[in-house]
């Protein structure tokens, strides 16, 4: 792993990014002397924040199908686990590639340019995501966020509000205990005044909670009522939130393009729900936004 962290830092946050992976490993609230980010303790869960390409979940036993051929490919795919190429560094914005390779192509048949840039303005971290298709054919990917917001001090995750910004039934999307969504799991949230605490238990019938259909577009985390960190992502098809209670001191808020195979499904990669697709020449650009609430 890379050492080359890259700092950014105003007067209101410090956040640090890692080349590989082009993880975000840090986001310090300077204002409330706070941690905001899990540390990745590896006896817990090893990771900050990972980039979920070009898979985002798992594939039906770990592997897939495309153009007659079968490939073997891990859970969220293999961005988060290679060292990213810094193409633009700033005193206010940061810029990392990933591009295909022998490596990539023997597990992903696709030519493809990763681009993956943070802005830090304010108290609002910008994570800007390209997807670039160099190659003559077309190309499938998905792409996602799992940042971990851990508790703060003194508090749990009980301690924890959810706050959708709208009020009326969210129908979310589950996957079983080995990661593959089964439809007989999925159901509706009731949220009454936009909010629900995260009691004892929320976890533990319905492991991830994927909202689909572009419903959630804006999500926080309160703490005694007041904000504590809220995620933007217009636009993305789906959210996800996921802990594990009694083990992990920290909730992640995960927007994505793309989820896990459908139980059993031993489909074409292209026919997999939430697949994005690009033609030769194209790009593809998103954005969402972490803003440390409490830093205002």
């Amino acid at each position: 792993m890379s050492e080359k962290k890259v700092i950014l830092e105003n007067e209101k946050l410090l956040m640090e990014v890692e080349p590989f992976g082009a993880e975000l490993t840090r986001v310090y609230d300077k204002k409330n002397d706070c941690e905001m980010l899990w540390e990745g303790d590896p006896k817990v869960w090893g990771r900050h924040s990972p980039i979920l390409f070009p898979f985002v979940g798992r594939c039906f036993e770990n592997q897939y199908s495309y153009d007659g051929k079968t490939y073997a490919i891990g859970q969220h795919g293999f961005a988060r686990d290679m060292e990213f190429e810094p193409v633009k560094t700033g005193t206010d914005e940061v810029w990392f590639a990933l591009a295909d390779s022998e490596e990539t192509l023997k597990k992903y048949p696709f030519r493809f340019r990763l681009e993956v840039g943070y802005r830090l303005e304010e108290n609002r971290i910008h994570v800007m995501w390209r997807v670039k298709n160099p190659g003559e054919d077309e190309l499938y990917f998905m792409i996602g966020a799992h940042p971990a917001f851990r508790t703060p001090k003194g508090k749990t995750i009980y301690d924890y509000t959810f706050d959708f910004h709208q009020s009326g039934k969210l129908h979310y999307q589950a996957p079983d205990e080995a990661g593959y969504r089964e439809a007989a799991l999925d159901g509706e949230l009731d949220v009454r005044d936009g909010r629900i605490p995260l009691e004892k238990g929320f976890f533990q019938d319905v492991l991830t909670y994927i909202f689909d259909r572009g419903q959630v577009e804006k999500i926080s985390l309160l703490v005694d009522g007041k904000p504590f960190v809220t995620v933007e992502c217009p636009g993305f098809p789906y959210m996800a939130i996921w802990t594990m209670e009694e083990t992990h001191p920290f909730v992640c808020l995960e927007p994505w393009y793309g989820r896990c195979a459908e139980k059993g499904f031993q489909g074409d990669f292209k026919e997999r729900e939430g697949v994005c697709q690009l033609g030769a020449g194209e790009e593809f650009a998103a954005e969402y936004v972490i803003c440390a609430d409490a830093a205002k």
